[in-house]
């Protein structure tokens, strides 16, 4: 994609920001100062670049490349990947989104940004806690199954995902829809115009007061 290197570093350079680590401590800030095999800039990366193997296997290649000579336990990556603050890359994503769309060059229909929109449900590990926490997708008198809700405003022509949120199992998918909508110029910049897209699951007449 177009200077996206360039993007990839105005990335690195938000993460090694002082700022952007404390934000990343999630209220203790006593996370992420001692100097470890696995400091915070690194947990970052490593998270980033996942690729799907077993994670001994990506920490085993990633220290490797970074650190040669340098080996770090599964059990202390993850003791240090609980003191991260999730939102991080929430507000990691939505940094690199406004560098993409602060520079002309992006495609369009028209002139405008064509968006779709669309929730879903994704399984996940059924605890006491993520049961509490967002619900179960299971029918009632069946063996309970912890999911969440999930829903998108994705770019179709960039391929760019603008807004996603985690909602409990069972949502409001054109409430959320809403929500995403109205803060996605933050996004994009508040003169740039946009069509959105959506399936027929979602009520025409909730959208009649939104301004584009």
């Amino acid at each position: 994609m177009k200077k996206s290197q360039k993007r990839a570093c105005c990335d690195v350079s938000l993460i090694r920001q002082a700022e952007f680590q404390n934000f990343c401590r999630n209220g203790n800030p006593s996370s992420f100062i001692r100097n470890r095999k696995m400091p915070l800039t690194d947990l970052l990366f490593t998270m980033l670049n996942r690729k799907g193997i077993t994670l001994s296997l990506e920490l085993r290649n990633y220290m490797k490349t970074a650190h040669p000579g340098i080996e770090i336990s599964k059990a202390g990556y993850l003791k240090q990947r609980m003191k991260l603050n999730p939102l991080a890359f929430y507000e990691l994503y939505r940094h690199h989104n406004r560098n993409f769309y602060a520079e002309p060059g992006f495609s369009t229909f028209q002139g405008y940004l064509v968006l779709a929109v669309d929730g879903s449900g994704i399984n996940i590990p059924t605890t006491k806690e993520t049961l509490k926490e967002f619900g179960t997708s299971s029918r009632k008198g069946t063996k309970p199954q912890a999911s969440i809700g999930l829903g998108c405003l994705y770019d179709v022509m960039n391929r760019m995902i603008l807004e996603s949120d985690c909602c409990k199992c069972k949502f409001d998918e054109m409430r959320l829809a809403e929500e995403q909508i109205d803060r996605v110029s933050e996004t994009i910049g508040a003169s740039q115009p946009f069509l959105v897209v959506m399936d027929r699951g979602y009520p025409q007449c909730h959208l009649l007061n939104l301004r584009y």
